[in-house]
C-alpha cells in the first residue's frame, strides 16, 4: 500500500488588510490568481492551473474591526488595588 504524503493546511489572517489566506499546498508554488465567480474572492493556482489556495476579502465584520479595537485604549473590567 502506497503512503500518501500528508500536507498541512496553512491559514494566515491579516487584520490590517482584513483578509484571510488559506493554503492547502506549498504557497511558494503560487503562479497566478483569479477572481472567483462566487464563494471565495480570489483563488490561487500553480503553474499547472491547479488550485492551491484562496484569499477571502473582508473577513472581519465592521463591529469587530481589529484595527479599530487595537487603537482604542484597553477597557478593564476589574482594576486591582
Amino acid at each position: 500500500m502506497a503512503k500518501k504524503k500528508v500536507k498541512k493546511i496553512q491559514i494566515f489572517i491579516d487584520p490590517i488588510g482584513d483578509t484571510m489566506h488559506l493554503w492547502w499546498d506549498d504557497r511558494s508554488r503560487a503562479h497566478h490568481s483569479e477572481e472567483a465567480a462566487e464563494g471565495f474572492d480570489v483563488i490561487v493556482f500553480d503553474r499547472k492551473n491547479i488550485p492551491i489556495g484562496f484569499e477571502k476579502l473582508g473577513v472581519f465584520p465592521q463591529e469587530v474591526d481589529p484595527i479599530k479595537r487595537m487603537l482604542l485604549p484597553p477597557k478593564f473590567l476589574l482594576i486591582a488595588r
